[in-house]
């Protein structure tokens, strides 16, 4: 694949998860960062191969917003909001494995971040 066909794909997904996702926040020490997520609807046979099966999935939009120019790292807690695009934030969700791009040839497509 070519890395324009990358690009359109990047772009194709995080189209996907604005619309079917939620505004997020990547939180850290060193300040909030916005960004779109999205659950993963898993199947059992998937959720078993988790560590622990209650653990939940989301993939995040790899697309460089303003406050997302870095990629997502260990120590960041994903905070939801009770609505999408709402202001009344859920309690932070604690990632239980390293973050994982799917990054064929080189560029992030999307990340996926583990969290409990």
């Amino acid at each position: 694949m070519s890395e324009t066909r990358y690009l359109r794909a990047r772009t194709v997904v995080d189209r996907q998860i604005r619309k079917w996702g939620t505004r997020a926040i990547l939180r850290r020490a060193s300040g909030d960062r916005e960004c779109w997520a999205m659950e993963a609807q898993l199947t059992t046979s998937e959720r078993h191969a988790l560590k622990n099966p209650a653990h939940r999935v989301f993939t995040i939009s790899a697309v460089n917003d303003v406050l997302l120019a870095a990629p997502p790292a260990k120590g960041d807690s994903l905070v939801l909001f009770v609505q999408p695009g709402g202001t009344v934030e859920l309690p932070p969700l604690r990632q239980v494995a390293p973050v994982a791009p799917l990054a064929p040839g080189g560029i992030v497509v999307y990340w996926e971040l583990q969290v409990e």
